[in-house]
């Protein structure tokens, strides 16, 4: 089952995302929440682990600035602003997500990759109401980023493991 990767709600999940969310294996979402009874209600939906952003509460436990994690032995690096190419290793496989800047975004660094999910309310630059789905797999990473108001592809790729 995919992880679902959100960010930049601002207090609202509208329908269209609340559908596309079901089936995921665990929800991450990448800061600028809105209020925190929101984690409540993507919790209902499935397991779910938030950074904080610019617009949320500083010092709430459940919205810390960061956070690391591993799926299936790949390193994920969780914040709201964007990772710059000087904090990613290239040479190591890691998966760098963030939110932020509300365009979608899905890019390869030598072994490592930086996925941006787009934004779910508010979105810049022409870009639709996006999110992200991320497979991990033993032999192969696989990151889709679809328009929640139709699932139009607006990026994809897959890698390899090492």
């Amino acid at each position: 089952m995919p992880l679902a990767l959100i960010a930049d709600t601002h207090g609202r999940l509208p329908d269209t995302l609340l559908r596309r969310l079901g089936g995921s294996e665990r929800i991450l979402h990448l800061g600028d929440l809105g209020p925190s009874r929101l984690l409540l209600e993507l919790e209902g939906l499935a397991p779910t682990l938030a950074v904080g952003g610019n617009v949320d509460p500083s010092g709430h436990s459940e919205l810390p600035p960061e956070r690391r994690l591993s799926v299936a032995g790949l390193p994920l690096h969780l914040r709201h602003h964007p990772w710059s190419e000087a904090e990613i290793d290239p040479a190591a496989e890691a998966v760098y997500l963030h939110g932020h800047t509300h365009v979608p975004r899905l890019a390869r660094l030598g072994r490592a990759l930086l996925i941006c999910p787009g934004a779910v309310h508010g979105p810049r630059d022409g870009h639709p109401a996006a999110m992200g789905l991320l497979e991990i797999g033993p032999e192969l990473v696989h990151c889709v980023l679809v328009a929640l108001a139709d699932g139009r592809v607006l990026a994809q790729g897959a890698w390899p493991r090492a």
